[in-house]
C-alpha cells in the first residue's frame, strides 16, 4: 500500500538561496498573477473549503487592478493574501528569505506579545511587552497582518504565524503597520509598567539568528530552537526530557536516545512536541512511537507524556493523534495549531516570471473522529505562563514534573 507522506514546508523551513524581492512590470505580475491563480485552483484538493469561488475571483480581479500602482513588494503580499483566502496551512506563498525583518522574536502569553528573543543592541527589550509599533497599537497590527494567514486551522496557529508576521517588515508596510519598509519605532512596557521606546532597524532577508540573545534564565523547553531533535536526563525525578522538532535523521537521532534510555534508570519520559511544524509522520511512527508501544515500564499512566502546543503542525500534529490513540501518553500543554482533519500534502509550484514558489493541498485527511476538528486537544490543558516563563520555568513541563 503506497505510503502517503506529511510533509509541511512552510516558509519558514523552505531554503532560499540568495533570495530577493523579485522586480517586475506590471504585466509581468498580472501574468504570474493569472498563472498562480490558474493553479490553485486547479491542483487543490478543494480550493473553495473555506472561501467561495465567487469571492476568490474578486479579490485576484481586486489584485489584478491595482498591480499597477503597487509597489513589488506590495504585490508578494497580495499573492500571499491569496494563497491564505484559501485557508489551509499547507497553501501558502513562500516567502523565506524574501522580506527583511525585525531582529526581535515575540511571543502571545495571553494577550500579552512580549519578546523573547533580541538582537543584542535592543536586549532593553527583552522581556517587555511590545505595545506599539510606530502608532499602530499591537493588537490592531495583529489584527491587519492576519489576511497573510490562513484562518482555517484554527486560533492556535494564527497565534503562532501572527507572532511571526508581525516582525516581517513588508508585510507590516503593505498593511499599512509602517509607512514603509524601514525603521520603526517600537514602544515597549516593562513589568513595573514603565514604558519606554526604542528604534528598530530591519535587519537584510534571510540574515541569521545566531547572533541573538535570549531572555534568561531560557526554559527548557526553548534552549535549542536549532535542533531537530535533542534530550537531558532530569536525575531527581529520573526523567527524560526530548524535545521533538523536526523529522531530520530521525532514525539516528531516536536511537541514540533509546541507548541512553536503555542504559539509564528511567521511570518518566516527556516528549515535547508542540514546535513540531512537520515532515514525515510515518518516520515518527516507526521511530518513536511503535518503539514505545513495546516499552511497558514507560507505555503507561503517568510515565509517559506528550507536550502538545501552537507550533505543533502537520506531521507533528499527526503523530500527537498517534500518541493518543497507540499509547497511554497524557497529552499537556494547548491544542495543536493544525487540525487533525484537514488539507495536507503539498503541491509545489514556482511562478514563472517572478520565480516565487508556492504550495497547495493535495489531499484531505482525517485523524481524529469528526466531533472534534477544530484541533487536537489536551488531557491536561496548560497555555504558556510569563511567571513561569521569567523565572526559567515552563507552565507545562512543571506540572509533569509535580506529579508524583
Amino acid at each position: 500500500m503506497k505510503k502517503l507522506f506529511c510533509i509541511l514546508l512552510l516558509a519558514a523551513n523552505l531554503a532560499h538561496a540568495e533570495a530577493s524581492l523579485p522586480a517586475l512590470t506590471a504585466e509581468q505580475w498580472r501574468q504570474d498573477l493569472e498563472f498562480f491563480a490558474n493553479e490553485i485552483t486547479t491542483k487543490h484538493r478543494d480550493p473553495f473549503h473555506f472561501i467561495g469561488e465567487a469571492e476568490f475571483d474578486q479579490a485576484v480581479s481586486k489584485l489584478r487592478q491595482r498591480i499597477p500602482s503597487m509597489k513589488d513588494y506590495e504585490v508578494v503580499a497580495g499573492l500571499q493574501h491569496l494563497s491564505a483566502l484559501i485557508g489551509d496551512g499547507h497553501t501558502f506563498l513562500d516567502t523565506s528569505g524574501l522580506y527583511a525583518r525585525f531582529p526581535l522574536e515575540g511571543f502571545w502569553f495571553g494577550n500579552d506579545f512580549r519578546v523573547i528573543r533580541a538582537a543584542p543592541e535592543y536586549r532593553k527589550a527583552l522581556g517587555a511587552r511590545i505595545v506599539s509599533i510606530g502608532s499602530v497599537s499591537i493588537g490592531e497590527a495583529q489584527q491587519r497582518v492576519q489576511q497573510f494567514i490562513p484562518q482555517a486551522e484554527n486560533q492556535w496557529y494564527v497565534l503562532n504565524s501572527s507572532a511571526k508576521q508581525l516582525m516581517s517588515v513588508e508585510p507590516l508596510a503593505a498593511a499599512g503597520v509602517l509607512p514603509d519598509p524601514g525603521s520603526a519605532e517600537f514602544t515597549f512596557e516593562d513589568d513595573s509598567g514603565r514604558r519606554f521606546k526604542l528604534r528598530i532597524r530591519p535587519v537584510p532577508a534571510g540574515a541569521s539568528k545566531s547572533g541573538e540573545v535570549a531572555i534568561e534564565p531560557v526554559p527548557l523547553p526553548f534552549q535549542h530552537p536549532e535542533e531537530a531533535l535533542w534530550f537531558t536526563y532530569l536525575a531527581d525525578s529520573q526523567t527524560v526530557y526530548v524535545d521533538f522538532r523536526s523529522y531530520q535523521d530521525l532514525q539516528t537521532q531516536s536511537a541514540r536516545l533509546w541507548d541512553y534510555i536503555g542504559r539509564h534508570p528511567v521511570s518518566r519520559l516527556i516528549i515535547d512536541m508542540r514546535w513540531n511544524q512537520g515532515g514525515n509522520f510515518t518516520k515518527g511512527r516507526e521511530y518513536l512511537i511503535y518503539k514505545l508501544i513495546f516499552m511497558p515500564a514507560l507505555n503507561r499512566a503517568g510515565h509517559l507524556f506528550v507536550i502538545t502546543g501552537r507550533g505543533a503542525f502537520s506531521a507533528g500534529m499527526t503523530n500527537i493523534t498517534d500518541f493518543r490513540r497507540e499509547t497511554e501518553a497524557i497529552l499537556v500543554g494547548e491544542p495543536t495549531g493544525a487540525r487533525p482533519n484537514g488539507y495536507q500534502e503539498n503541491h509545489l509550484f514556482t511562478l514563472p516570471l517572478s520565480k516565487l514558489r508556492v504550495s497547495c493541498s493535495m489531499l484531505r485527511y482525517r485523524f481524529q473522529p469528526e466531533s472534534a476538528t477544530h484541533a487536537v486537544f489536551p488531557d491536561q490543558r496548560i497555555d504558556p505562563d510569563w511567571s513561569s516563563f521569567s523565572a526559567g520555568n515552563d507552565a507545562a513541563l512543571q506540572w509533569i514534573l509535580a506529579r508524583p
